[in-house]
Order: C-alpha cells, then sequence, then structure tokens
C-alpha cells in the first residue's frame, strides 16, 4: 500500500492494526475517502464471520466521507447475508481472493438518520 502510494504520488495514511480495535480507537471527527480492509479469512466456530462483523459495524460508516469507498477482501465462497449499512459498487474475484467496494447504502447512511 506505501509503495503503490509513493508511486502514484497520491497522500494517505496506512495503518496496519487489527480493523476492530481501529474502529474502536477512532474518533467520529476524522473522515476518510477510502478504507481497505483484510480481516482474517477463516470463520469463527459460532457467529458471524469476520467480515460480516465488520460489514455489521455502525462504526465503520461514520469514518467514510459520504462518497468514501470502503474496500473489502473476502473469501469467494463466503456467502453474505443483506446489507444493510452499504451497497456494493463494484466486484472483482482474483483466484481466491474476492474484493468488494462498497458505498454507505441510501437507506443505511447513518448520516440520513440524523434529524
Amino acid at each position: 500500500m506505501e509503495k503503490n502510494l509513493a508511486k502514484t504520488n497520491l497522500k494517505g495514511r496506512v495503518r496496519k492494526q487489527d480493523v476492530f480495535d481501529f474502529l474502536r480507537q477512532r474518533s467520529n471527527a476524522e473522515k476518510f475517502q477510502i478504507i481497505f480492509a483484510d480481516p482474517p479469512y477463516e470463520k469463527p466456530h459460532r457467529g458471524e464471520s469476520h467480515t460480516e462483523k465488520l460489514l455489521n459495524n455502525e462504526s465503520l460508516p461514520k469514518l467514510l466521507e459520504l462518497d468514501g469507498i470502503f474496500v473489502l477482501e473476502k473469501r469467494p465462497d463466503e456467502t453474505l447475508s443483506e446489507l444493510k449499512l452499504w451497497r456494493v459498487i463494484r466486484q472483482k474475484t482474483y483466484g481466491a481472493t474476492e474484493i468488494l467496494f462498497v458505498s454507505q447504502s441510501a437507506c443505511g447512511n447513518w448520516q440520513s438518520a440524523i434529524k
């Protein structure tokens, strides 16, 4: 990621840490245009996969700018339940990796819920 930023002369920061720790530590004041996540592929014995847990985390959309994109890696054979907070804008498969490009859904947009 850092090499790609340097090659393209784009400004950005790369954080290498557990995504759930990142979500707990961030304030809602800081917004990002793009967030990448590569959670573990293995599914826990019970409950949601790491991918679903991340997609259902209500803190994540609050960290994206309104037109921001969340890029998520997952296994191609991993089935996801209905996305309430997101809409898929692009989906690509590369061998054993599927990459989802998602944005905040109109109905799940946390900012539209504030009155």
